[in-house]
């Protein structure tokens, strides 16, 4: 599983673009949510704007900046070039509720990596140490 922090650092330059390029050449079957792909398109775009929540709307609502449309084509061509499927979490509220309350995640945290167990996967590439509390997930390619 790859999480958004990773697809983000690997689009815009950051302290951990370097490592994010490594974990996804390294990737064997990499997969994202789809709540995935929306943080790494809320995010980047909040970066490019300079805004969140409201007021990045009205911003994008005005224009789309060059920035942005080029963000959004890398992110096509990133999820085309390693081969990332988008796969459905699973429908059981029941078992997200229990992960949110077990291992104290934010919800999309939660869908996640009730995801991953749902599908039997082990590893998450992530710079997220939230998801070191999870004891049926291997953090892949951070410090943490």
């Amino acid at each position: 599983m790859i999480d958004a922090n990773i697809i983000v650092s690997f689009l815009i330059q950051a302290e951990d673009t370097d490592r994010a390029k490594e974990i996804l050449h390294d990737a064997l079957e990499p997969v994202i949510t789809l709540s995935v792909l929306e943080e790494s398109i809320y995010i980047g775009l909040s970066l490019i704007y300079g805004s969140r929540g409201f007021r990045l709307r009205e911003d994008i609502k005005k224009d789309m900046k060059d920035d942005a449309r080029k963000y959004m084509s890398n992110l096509r061509t990133l999820i085309d070039k390693f081969n990332i499927n988008i796969i459905h979490p699973p429908k059981n509220i029941e078992m997200i509720s229990d992960i949110i309350t077990k291992y104290r995640l934010m919800p999309n945290d939660a869908i996640i990596a009730a995801t991953c167990h749902h599908y039997g996967i082990r590893c998450i590439a992530t710079f997220d140490s939230d998801f070191k509390r999870v004891e049926f997930l291997e953090i892949v390619g951070s410090s943490l």
